[in-house]
């Protein structure tokens, strides 16, 4: 099953504010500003293509963030990112609101605890859900 990272307003602002800076002034105003590039990438195309494949990346991170839950793996998708977790190996699951980065577009988190001292925090838009297909394969997770 899939389950959608739920995303904050702060986040749509931030990704999309920062996608569209990226993409629209090299493109469209090529003369705008003043570009810190060496000389030998001193070209219009090179600028596209650089700035061009960072906005694109901001918007696959948007797009594409995501949590599956399969047979024995949490499957967790951050644009071309990806992490396998095995369900077994989850230890405990407790909510946090954690500014700090992981593969989430919400504050509002879910923080994993597996193997020994791993952990990774997501943000899925139904977490209960979540939570009961990951309990549903493994019954010895502490919610906290």
């Amino acid at each position: 099953m899939v389950f959608p990272s739920k995303k904050d307003w702060w986040m749509r602002i931030v990704i999309w504010g920062a996608a569209l800076l990226l993409i629209i002034p090299p493109v469209f105003f090529p003369n705008f500003g003043v570009w810190m590039t060496p000389a030998f990438l001193d070209k219009q195309w090179i600028k596209v293509i650089i700035l061009g494949f960072t906005g694109i990346l901001l918007l696959w991170i948007w797009f594409k963030t995501n949590y599956t839950v399969e047979e024995k793996t949490l499957k967790i998708t951050c644009g071309p990112f990806k992490k396998k977790v095995k369900i077994d190996d989850i230890r405990s699951i407790r909510q946090t609101k954690d500014p700090f980065t992981a593969p989430a577009l919400s504050m509002d988190k879910l923080e994993i605890n597996y193997d020994s001292f791993k952990v990774i925090a997501i943000s899925p838009k139904d977490k209960q859900t979540l939570i009961h297909h990951l309990l549903k394969q493994n019954p010895n997770i502490e919610i906290k």
